[in-house]
């Protein structure tokens, strides 16, 4: 909406949608109305306004798929181990989505890499988390 300088209503119109279903799309997942938008949908927004998952990231993860599912853009972000591009990903999809991508990922890396990438992973989610715990109590 921001990249486009569309209103709500201007683009639940444009996606054929109501604004309240935009407004379900737009919640954080941790909400408990929140819904998942459709492929069908990020495909347009990529396609007309050059909306990309990968924005705010260090590297364009979704640079060939710019529709790809929340859980592959996890994986893509958890193989490279960039802190930076964890904690957004943290903030964006919770650090329980993104703990639970880790052994998805652990299946696609080497065997040899996997002990490393399991330690380091773990200490990245681990500081992301008492970071989150002193940010909410503060």
């Amino acid at each position: 909406m921001i990249r486009s300088g569309q209103t709500r209503a201007q683009l639940s119109a444009e996606l054929g949608v109501s604004a309240r279903t935009l407004d379900k799309w737009l919640l954080p997942e941790t909400s408990g109305d929140f819904r998942r938008m459709p492929e069908t949908a990020l495909r347009l927004l990529a396609a007309q306004h050059g909306v990309r998952k990968s924005d705010g990231l260090s590297m364009p993860y979704d640079w060939s798929n710019p529709g790809m599912p929340d859980e592959t853009l996890v994986v893509s972000v958890l193989r490279r181990a960039s802190f930076p591009d964890l904690v957004r990903v943290c903030a964006d999809f919770g650090v329980a989505f993104v703990r639970s991508r880790v052994e998805a990922t652990l299946d696609r890396v080497p065997a040899a890499e996997r002990n490393m990438l399991s330690r380091i992973l773990k200490r990245m989610l681990r500081s992301i988390e008492i970071a989150l715990a002193e940010k909410s109590t503060a």
